[in-house]
């Protein structure tokens, strides 16, 4: 290879093969001769071929002679076991580099680098997205400083561990990189890295469709497969994902698979209870990748809640009333109330109490509200709530049982008329502690005048007599309102004018209490302020306010309690009579006449017995008593038949108990009638009395009228130093004394008559406050003063003479009525629309005819004040009364009709008219301007006529579905129960926009105790 000795030739080569070979000879040789030759010819050619074929077939192995060379063959191990190192220290390449330049002549080859680079990593494969860090080695004679990295045209120098070792990480790889390391000029060879793909989901998403009855709109949430879900909701996985071709759903043992939409993937289940699951994804290359772990958390359904309290004594509602409140997770479908009579479940019946389909509720129910039940029965009952659960059949929960009995009619008449007397004589105690009150404050005024201003003492005992005062007004006004509340419960048949009085005058009762409060308000302000003359002034006026209100609440308690003797005394006539039908019934029944039947009537009796004494002991007390019968002989009559009935009874003495029996029936029913004539009568005599009475106080004010005027204007006229002051001063002081005659008068009669109303006592009380102001300013010389408060008496006295004459005339005429036998005012005629219209027409024309034969406009059919008639004829006089009875008795009749058909807003105009009909009648007689009025009620009366056949066209029309729902209550709450209700702190959880998991532990809050 280094050419130091020089080789043999082709000619000497040949020679020696020839030599060796004998069938070569010199053959061998002439080819080589042959080949030399330079001139070339078609027959040197062919000689060539031919000695070439010859020398084809001789086999050249028969050269070597390997039995004769077979002590060289050991030889031959030195070579072949020194290849065998260089491959074995894997320098193998230093024997094959010859070889392999030699074969590929093509390729450039470098000079051999001084280091090569060795892959460490065992494989140049990695996940997609996993980093991959590439460890690489250099060997050889030379140990570079730094290496570098190429890939994808960017260069990085490699991290070095230790000398002669680098490595680099590559981040996230999505695909196969291609890489070559260099270091001092040293290149590697290109290598790759293979990246694979792994399944991965790019969108998560879960679907919640909640149970119907839940009525929530179907939620996403996204990213994530936990959640707090009711029971029963459907959840539907929608999940995309790349590379992926499977995708399981797994629970425990279970395994179900997604449906694949191209990218997506699809599953749906409904959850019934807590869920721990998995969800794994897989491709070709990789299996059950990602797995996700999430847990679903169902909320169990629960059943309602009910809680039911009666309302607070404290409260002193009268009636029993129930506060519920319900409650349930996902929402309310509906609560009833189950109600039996005692000791009979079987027999239960159900009424729904109106609720709202929320969270959360509240009721009031007071029993047995408009339930169908009998009076008399103990009846048990208890509230049941539903939910709206209707995977479960609707869950309920049920109340403890409660029960209450309805008193009968006749129970709550006694006891309306009962309760009635306690509030009365509760008032009638805070009435005389208001006067306690006044007095003192009689005191705080004199003290005031005595000094300018007021000191902190005085102050101080200022705003203690508002405190006492306020909390006097309140009680005052609550005992009112509870009288009135009363008498509107309490029920009679017939129209009652007196109940309606009172009522109406309770009511403005209470309204005059508010205007007090309102000033008490007023003067706590001016006793801040210290100043003594303002503050006297309006202690002054509330004084006169305070004496009104307390004279009107005394005449309310007086005809209150005449009320209830009253009708005391009815209700005790009533029984007695039903008491006698029983009697007597029980006398015909023959063998069923039996002695346990006859002693409950002689029971009934006696109870009769105690009820009336103790009628005579309330009548007593009145200010002016009822003509009650005293029939103690009777009493005591029948009392000795019903026992000797009874007696006989258990002897089994049939017809002589019988005789007995009718005799105590026939008694009772006398002395029922007897009751009741006598309260009729008493009526009468007690309105003539009062007619007689009015009469004679109204000529007394007249007279009063007139001397106070006279009075006045001698004080015009005369000064202090006059010798005639004194007198004038005295003649005030006995105008004074005499008016308190007159005062005193009106009170006893407002004390039985409830027409001496709140404009009576404020006219009467205006008189005595300014002659009282009149008698001080004049006796102090401050004449302008008072000539100016006799101006002010003179005028109240004659605005409440003319008021008394107005009362006196209908006092008149209500006597005239009764006398005849005719219905009293008020109480109506039981006529319909139809007939009062043509009853009407029916006056009109009488007022024609009557105006036609008077033949003169400007004579006053009304009679005097003091009884005479006027310019008019006896008979003119005659008609016109007839003609206002009649007008007065269709007002009644229309007023009735109007309450009964619901028109009582749109018949207002109507009834007022009528009204001014009626004072125009008296008042001017028969005159145009009278039948003008007539004319023009008659037109009110025809479009009434219409409105009440429309609005029964309108209930025709008006749909009849059966409404089953129960109406939980007839009328208002009352206003302390209102005020409870809103004192209550209720947390309604639908409106908290709570998720299920908030929700269950505002639940457990509420239920923690």
């Amino acid at each position: 290879m280094v050419k130091l000795q020089k080789g043999i030739d082709y000619q000497q080569a040949s020679e020696i093969i020839g030599n060796h070979f004998n069938e070569v000879g010199d053959k061998l040789t002439n080819f080589l001769q042959l080949a030399q030759n330079k001139e070339q010819s078609e027959l040197l050619l062919a000689s060539i071929q031919q000695k070439s074929i010859e020398l084809q077939p001789i086999p050249f192995t028969k050269a070597v002679n390997f039995k004769a060379n077979k002590k060289y063959l050991p030889w031959a191990m030195v070579p072949l076991v020194c290849i065998l190192t260089f491959y074995a220290t894997g320098n193998g390449t230093l024997l094959s580099q010859s070889l392999d330049r030699v074969v590929h002549y093509t390729l450039p080859f470098a000079p051999q680098a001084p280091f090569q680079f060795k892959i460490l990593n065992t494989s140049l494969t990695t996940e997609e997205n996993k980093d991959f860090t590439i460890r690489v080695r250099t060997e050889g004679k030379v140990v570079p400083e730094k290496t570098m990295i190429f890939f994808n045209n960017e260069s990085y120098y490699m991290e070095s561990v230790r000398p002669g070792e680098f490595e680099f990480k590559i981040t996230n790889p999505t695909q196969d990189l291609n890489f070559h390391l260099e270091a001092n000029e040293v290149s590697s060879n290109e290598h790759q890295l293979k990246v694979v793909a792994l399944p991965s989901i790019t969108n998560f998403e879960m679907q919640l469709r909640y149970p119907s009855y839940l009525k929530k709109k179907t939620e996403i949430i996204q990213g994530t497969g936990n959640a707090i879900i009711p029971e029963g909701t459907q959840v539907i996985w929608k999940i995309t994902a790349k590379a992926t071709q499977k995708m399981i759903w797994k629970r425990a043992v279970t395994e179900n698979s997604f449906t694949k939409q191209g990218n997506q993937f699809v599953l749906s289940k409904n959850i019934l209870q807590n869920t721990d699951y998995q969800i794994s994804s897989s491709n070709s290359t990789v299996k059950q990748h990602e797995k996700l772990n999430y847990q679903l958390a169902v909320v169990k359904d629960q059943f309602p809640t009910i809680q039911v309290n009666p309302a607070p004594d404290s409260l002193k509602l009268g009636t029993n009333y129930y506060v519920g409140q319900i409650a349930d997770d996902y929402g309310l479908s509906k609560l009833q109330i189950v109600y039996y009579p005692k000791d009979k479940p079987t027999n239960a019946k159900r009424g729904t109490i109106a609720i709202k389909s929320a969270a959360f509720d509240q009721f009031i129910f007071s029993f047995p509200s408009n339930l169908p039940i009998q009076s008399g029965i103990v009846y048990e009952y208890y509230f049941e709530v539903f939910d709206n659960d209707a995977l479960h059949q609707f869950k309920s929960t049920k109340t403890s049982v409660f029960s209450s009995r309805l008193a009968t009619t006749e129970e709550k008449e006694e006891q309306s008329l009962q309760q009635q007397n306690e509030n009365t004589n509760r008032l009638e105690k805070s009435l005389k502690s208001q006067e306690k009150q006044l007095s003192e404050l009689d005191k705080l005024k004199k003290l005031g005048k005595e000094k300018n201003e007021f000191e902190f003492k005085e102050q101080q005992q200022v705003a203690d007599f508002l405190k006492r005062q306020k909390r006097q007004e309140q009680m005052m006004r609550e005992f009112a309102e509870k009288m009135k509340d009363n008498l509107e419960n309490f029920k009679s048949e017939q129209k009652d004018p007196l109940k309606e009085d009172l009522v109406k005058r309770l009511e403005k009762a209470a309204q005059e209490s508010d205007q007090n409060k309102k000033l008490l308000d007023e003067l706590q302000k001016l006793n801040d302020k210290i100043g003594a003359e303002e503050l006297l002034q309006k202690l002054d006026n509330y004084k006169q306010q305070s004496k009104n209100q307390t004279k009107n609440l005394a005449q309310l308690v007086e005809l209150t309690k005449r009320f209830y003797v009253e009708k005391k005394a009815e209700q005790l006539a009533n029984k007695l009579d039903q008491l006698s039908n029983q009697q007597e019934q029980l006398s015909n029944k023959g063998k069923d006449n039996k002695s346990d039947k006859q002693e409950d009537i002689n029971l009934a009796f006696d109870k009769i017995q105690k009820e009336l004494k103790e009628l005579q002991k309330d009548n007593k007390e009145l200010k002016s008593p009822l003509d009650l019968p005293n029939e103690e002989a009777k009493e005591k009559s029948i009392d000795e038949d019903l026992k000797k009935a009874l007696n006989e009874l258990q002897q089994n003495n049939t017809p002589k108990a019988q005789s007995k029996q009718k005799a105590a029936a026939k008694k009772m029913k006398e002395m029922s009638q007897e009751m009741k004539e006598s309260m009729e009568s008493s009526e009468m005599e007690q309105l003539q009395e009062d007619v007689k009475m009015l009469r004679q106080i109204t000529d007394n004010l007249l007279a009063f009228s007139n001397a106070q005027e006279a009075v006045m204007k001698q004080f015009k006229s005369t000064k202090s130093t006059s010798p005639s002051f004194n007198k004038n001063l005295k003649t005030q002081q006995n105008l004074k004394q005499q008016f308190k005659h007159i005062d005193d008068s009106l009170f006893a009669m407002s004390l039985r008559n409830p027409k001496f109303a709140e404009d009576v006592t404020k006219q009467v009380g205006n008189v005595e406050y300014n002659i009282n102001n009149a008698v001080e300013s004049l006796t102090n010389s401050r004449f302008a003063k008072g000539v100016s408060h006799q101006q002010f008496a003179v005028s109240s006295a004659n605005i409440l003479a003319d008021r008394l004459s107005d009362e006196l005339f209908n006092m008149q005429l209500s006597l005239s009525g009764m006398s005849s036998g005719k219905p009293k005012p008020g109480q109506g005629q039981g006529m319909q629309l139809p007939d009062i219209i043509k009853k009407q027409q029916g006056l009109g024309e009488q007022m024609k005819q009557g105006m036609k034969e008077n033949g003169q406009e400007g004579k006053s059919g009304k009679p005097q004040k003091n009884g005479q008639n006027g310019e008019q004829g006896e008979d003119d006089a005659e008609t016109i009364m007839r003609i206002y009875k009649e007008q007065r008795k269709l007002r009644d009749a229309l007023e009735s009709e109007l309450e009964k058909q619901g028109l009582g807003s749109k018949g207002q105009s109507a009834l007022e008219q009528m009204k001014q009909l009626e004072k125009q009648l008296l008042n001017k007689g028969f005159k145009n301007e009278t039948i003008q009025k007539a004319t023009n009620i008659q037109q009110e009366l025809l479009k009434l006529k219409s409105a009440l056949q429309q609005q029964g066209e309108d209930n025709k029309r008006e749909s009849e579905t059966n409404k089953k729902q129960f109406s939980n209550s007839a009328k208002g709450l009352p206003k302390p129960l209102l005020e409870y209700l809103n004192s209550i702190e209720i947390l309604n959880r639908q409106s908290l926009p709570l998720r299920s998991n908030f929700n269950e532990k505002v639940q457990n809050y509420f239920n923690y105790k």
